[in-house]
């Protein structure tokens, strides 16, 4: 089988042009324009805005740590719910501290763009501010949680460095039903404030992936992901994304990707296999050209599990170590060995 390559197009302004289409691809730079409400029947009938932001899912998430804590933030909007949601895995003591707030979707507000605008949640005992600066190269993410149960206060201030080449995609779920996602992996440095404990983030050996995210999802959602990077003195930044989900054509539109040395590289579609073997749970996450070729061990997993029938979740989210490889365009093996990361197994109808 011949190389896998992907066009990657010049930058748009916006996701949706004049006629109402969207201008679907893969992008290396920022879409200052996120019109996904300008979309002309995106779900197959003339309806008017109020009813299309009522079926956009909406979120905002990152990962961040060091070589000693993983992180997950997220701004979580699905219209009909909304969660608010820090979990930090120290991987020091294999302890997982997860906290989550709900609240009314209106309570929320998602980013507009990634050039200068928020994604938030603020209450008397539970805030997460990510500040989307482009403009300056710069986002801010600012949590503050006062638990109210055995888990330890968090103050976490962090400043990324938008300076690696992000993938954008705008992708298609039917004829004019687009996905848009930014993701970026970046250097970091901040500090946490875990209880008592304090973390220095230094931009030698820290990271962020930022993830900016809205989509015309159908009511049955269902996507596998992983996400997994390394960032020291030796290495320099390196990270991954690789997603299987429910966009058509993933040949031509998918957004897997290596990111290093400041730059983009696009990678063909994967597929995910789990087993269990001796109790320990493995994901197996191959291409058909050979350049992916991935095993993740989850070493903690948070989940959310429930059915009341109309509305359910079947959703695990492990964070852990890999092993194996991918391909840079050169055929180059970047082994994972000493990468960490996350995944998730998402199915939910909401």
């Amino acid at each position: 089988m011949e190389g896998y390559t992907r066009e990657v197009k010049n930058q748009i302004n916006s996701l949706v042009d004049q006629d109402g289409k969207f201008q679907f691809g893969t992008y290396n730079k920022p879409v200052k324009e996120l019109n996904m409400l300008d979309a002309k029947k995106p779900l197959g009938f003339p309806f008017g805005k109020h009813f299309k932001n009522l079926r956009l899912k909406e979120w905002e998430a990152f990962q961040a740590g060091n070589q000693d804590v993983f992180m997950l933030g997220a701004v979580y909007n699905t219209k009909t719910s909304a969660l608010n949601q820090l979990s930090i895995y120290d991987k020091r003591n294999n302890k997982l501290y997860n906290y989550r707030k709900y609240c009314i979707p209106w309570k929320q507000i998602l980013s507009t763009s990634m050039y200068q605008s928020e994604s938030k949640y603020i209450s008397k005992d539970f805030m997460m501010i990510i500040y989307n600066n482009l403009e300056e190269g710069k986002i801010n993410i600012i949590v503050k949680i006062r638990s109210k149960n055995d888990l330890p206060n968090i103050k976490l201030e962090i400043t990324a460095f938008h300076l690696t080449e992000p993938i954008v995609i705008c992708q298609p779920f039917d004829t004019n039903r687009g996905l848009y996602s930014h993701k970026a992996l970046m250097n970091m440095e901040g500090i946490l404030y875990l209880g008592k404990e304090k973390i220095i983030f230094d931009k030698d050996t820290a990271f962020t992936i930022i993830d900016d995210h809205k989509g015309y999802y159908p009511n049955n959602v269902k996507y596998d992901w992983v996400t997994g990077c390394i960032n020291n003195k030796d290495t320099g930044l390196i990270g991954f994304n690789l997603t299987d989900n429910q966009i058509k054509d993933h040949e031509k539109y998918n957004e897997n990707c290596l990111w290093m040395n400041g730059n983009m590289q696009v990678l063909p579609p994967i597929k995910f296999k789990r087993s269990v073997k001796d109790d320990k749970e493995v994901w197996k996450i191959k291409d058909e050209y050979g350049m992916v070729n991935i095993l993740f061990y989850p070493l903690a997993k948070l989940k959310l599990k429930f059915n009341y029938g109309i509305i359910y979740s079947d959703y695990e989210g492990p964070m852990g170590t890999f092993r194996g490889y991918i391909k840079d365009k050169d055929d180059n093996k970047i082994m994972l060995d000493k990468f960490f990361g996350m995944g998730e197994k998402k199915r939910y109808r909401v």
